[in-house]
């Protein structure tokens, strides 16, 4: 290639020049940990946000989670419930993870349903 003749090896620079571009990196690094906590802050947020959508809030009502409960975040736990009751493994394995119970297993979308299963309290033709 035409440019690879054009670069220096970084164990070839000066002194100066490593330090310059160590510099360069720290301030690069440490925008994006910025960045990061700025979209998990942004997240937090908007997952704090009342519930619009009335569908859902009525949803959530029929079942009895109480008023000032129902947010994003209690609407998008909804779903992935939903899901898991529908027999999508991954939803499952979602739900067991956010419920703390996730443990390393050979195959772990059957052991998921497994877990959902017991978690649903026996309702088997959901998960089937």
């Amino acid at each position: 290639m035409a440019n690879e003749e054009n670069l220096i090896p970084f164990n070839e620079r000066t002194e100066s020049e490593q330090r310059q571009i160590a510099q360069k990196g720290g301030i690069a690094s440490g925008a994006a940990r910025r960045r990061k906590r700025s979209m998990k802050e942004a997240a937090d947020y908007y997952l704090s946000l009342p519930e619009t959508d009335r569908r859902r809030v009525n949803a959530l009502l029929r079942d009895e989670v109480d008023n000032e409960d129902i947010d994003n975040q209690m609407s998008v736990v909804m779903g992935i419930t939903e899901a898991a009751k529908r027999g999508d493994a991954r939803a499952a394995g979602v739900l067991l993870k956010m419920l703390g119970e996730e443990t390393v297993q050979e195959d772990p979308a059957a052991d998921a349903l497994e877990a959902a299963r017991k978690l649903l309290g026996g309702v088997d033709s959901a998960i089937d």
